[in-house]
């Protein structure tokens, strides 16, 4: 039996370089900690931006008034007395007006009534009725008549500032009015301007209207302030000159004033 002989190797690394190794890297790893703290505190970390408010901007509000005429208040003569505490007036009961059939009836033409034929099954309305030309709606809790409250040509359910005493008119009026402000709106082209500006912009203007019921003429009366929309306000009423304006209702022939009043308002599309 042969004896083999063992080699002994020393160790790679002594001790103390292990020892040192390790407090090495516990020094890096403390060393790394400290400046994340260190980094999260300082005051060259980069901050979110403070949202910027919005400054206010003052605008100026001008009111557009209604060019309808209000129904002119007005009865009968009434006696002057001390006034009376304040109540309300019902509403008048008006009746639409209608044709019948008659054996008196004229034969011509001029004869022919332009209202609408009563039913057959239809009361005939009190002597004393307030009978206009058309009826908005029948009033089922009307009341009686309200008692006037000043005399003259007019309504019992007028106000005082009313100037027209035709109930009918005062509506007829009205809707002319809205036709021929949707006439020239219909003609008018927004510009190309940002939404939240354009819907801010509005411009009046004061349309001429000649005898042969054509646009003689305009004038800006209040400018919106804006140069791209005043310019489009500017083209499309010099491009109504010499057109002729929708025919007023026939039995109100002439309800079209000389002057229109106009407002062209910024809309986004």
């Amino acid at each position: 039996m042969t004896a083999r002989a063992y080699e002994v190797r020393s160790p790679l690394f002594a001790p103390q370089e292990v020892l040192l190794a390790g407090l090495l890297a516990g020094a890096v790893e403390m060393t790394l900690v400290l400046s994340m703290i260190l980094a999260g505190a300082n005051t060259l970390k980069v901050k979110a931006a403070a949202p910027v408010e919005p400054e206010p901007v003052p605008i100026k509000v001008m009111p557009v008034l209604d060019d309808a005429p209000l129904l002119k208040l007005g009865g009968k003569k009434v006696k002057t007395k001390l006034p009376d505490m304040w109540k309300k007036n019902p509403p008048v009961q008006r009746f639409q007006e209608s044709s019948a059939p008659s054996m008196l009836a004229k034969k011509t033409p001029d004869a022919i009534p332009t209202s609408a034929l009563a039913k057959p099954d239809a009361e005939a309305p009190p002597p004393d009725a307030d009978v206009a030309k058309e009826v908005d709606q029948t009033l089922l809790d009307a009341g009686p008549d309200a008692a006037p409250t000043a005399e003259g040509e007019g309504a019992a359910d007028g106000v005082k500032e009313g100037t027209e005493a035709d109930p009918l008119k005062a509506r007829a009026v009205s809707q002319y009015q809205a036709k021929i402000r949707a006439w020239f709106n219909s003609r008018f082209s927004q510009p190309e301007i940002p939404c939240e500006e354009l819907k801010q912009l509005s411009a009046g203007v004061a349309a001429q209207v000649g005898g042969d019921r054509t646009v003689a003429g305009f004038s800006i009366s209040r400018p919106s302030g804006n140069a791209s929309f005043d310019a489009k306000v500017q083209s499309t009423m010099q491009g109504t000159i010499g057109q002729d304006l929708p025919p007023p209702p026939p039995l109100y022939p002439d309800i079209l004033g000389s002057v229109v009043s106009l407002r062209f308002s910024g809309q986004c599309p």
